[in-house]
């Protein structure tokens, strides 16, 4: 079975025929990056690896990583939310909580397998599986996020767009303060009530996101970068104000500061390599979590190494590095030992499988005189 676009993304691509916003897969592939960035750095860190400041850099990139991703997953979302609920969530939705299950039953395999130094208890459990169907509470819940902003948008996307952004802002705000039922649901629901406006601000807002990515130049990003500091310190590292719902402008003056980033590294060396990952972003976020614990488990096997001064400043970004390129070789190499099924909802299941060719019509054959055919050769 070839492998569908599916088996490589985790968002929609632009129909055939529109024109590819040539920033976007470069954000996919910065942001997954940047996001095993914080996973790697996360048990580096705890198994002393790695110094302390890195939580700190990762704590600064994380109002910009997060409303990127999901600006850049609902930017062609809009051919999505125009299809048929049975449509849609045959094609999408279905498939993404297919992957999100598949990958809660590998977590709990594969850390049952991994050595109790680089374990996590709480993937290593059943429980964890049965729960997670209706808490995403591991490093899968962006998929499970996905699924659900696709059926959130579909429900209110006949609304008027007021009531729209009405309704997100005030669930980011909820979820930025813990108001309600935001104060014990868990860090994946939380997350989900932060960002979806920025997944509704990517649908119904994508010339102005498009504009805006023009607008790119490095004393602009300069500009952009102060402001951010600016509102960042204050409200995040600081905590000057006793007000987490605040933490609403920060992700949005990110999310600007990220724009025009991405769009200023196309066509760069640097911004080549994060397109090429953006296309297939899906791998590496599923696989990252047990190859970051394989890569340190090796780590923790070469005290001689790591103990030399420099290596654990620059351990991130080597493990980063490491891990992103064997999620995409380890992805090749289990499509070619057929496991698709790892990767995306079986094609004729989601209703996206190719038709079969049809026969060639049949050509009669009529009987004419010898000499009248030989003469029109």
């Amino acid at each position: 079975m070839k492998p569908s676009t599916a088996t490589h993304q985790l968002t929609p691509t632009p129909a055939k025929g529109k024109p590819r916003v040539e920033w976007v897969d470069l954000a996919k592939g910065l942001t997954i990056t940047l996001v095993v960035l914080l996973h790697a750095v996360g048990m580096l860190v705890r198994k002393d690896l790695s110094p302390d400041f890195w939580r700190d850099i990762n704590a600064f990139l994380q109002p910009i990583r997060m409303p990127l991703f999901f600006v850049a997953s609902g930017l062609f979302a809009q051919g999505m939310l125009a299809m048929s609920w049975t449509t849609m969530l045959r094609s999408r939705v279905a498939h993404l909580a297919y992957l999100y299950v598949v990958w809660l039953m590998m977590f709990f395999i594969a850390h049952n397998l991994l050595p109790s130094e680089v374990r996590h208890g709480g993937y290593a459990k059943f429980e964890n599986v049965i729960r997670g169907l209706w808490m995403p509470s591991s490093a899968l819940w962006f998929i499970y996020g996905l699924a659900v902003f696709a059926i959130v948008a579909k429900l209110i996307y006949k609304l008027p767009l007021s009531v729209q952004f009405s309704f997100a802002i005030v669930l980011s705000i909820a979820a930025y303060g813990r108001y309600g039922v935001f104060s014990d649901v868990g860090f994946g629901w939380r997350n989900l009530g932060m960002y979806f406006v920025y997944f509704l601000l990517a649908v119904h807002a994508r010339p102005l996101i498009v504009k805006f990515s023009q607008l790119s130049n490095i004393w602009r990003i300069g500009i952009a970068l102060g402001i951010y500091a600016a509102v960042y310190f204050p409200i995040v590292k600081f905590a000057v104000f006793d007000a987490r719902e605040l933490r609403l402008i920060v992700t949005t003056v990110g999310l600007g500061l990220g724009v025009l980033v991405a769009t200023w590294l196309v066509g760069s060396h640097l911004g080549n390599i994060f397109q090429s990952i953006g296309t297939r972003t899906l791998p590496v976020y599923v696989m990252m979590d047990i190859l970051i614990a394989i890569v340190v488990y090796g780590l923790l096997q070469v005290p001689m190494l790591t103990g030399l001064p420099g290596v654990g400043i620059v351990l991130p970004l080597v493990v980063t590095a490491a891990v992103v390129a064997l999620a995409l070789q380890g992805h090749s190499l289990l499509l070619k030992a057929r496991m698709n099924f790892l990767f995306e909802l079986h094609p004729r299941i989601r209703g996206v499988a190719p038709k079969p060719e049809s026969a060639p019509r049949p050509v009669a054959v009529v009987a004419q005189p010898v000499a009248k055919e030989v003469g029109k050769v």
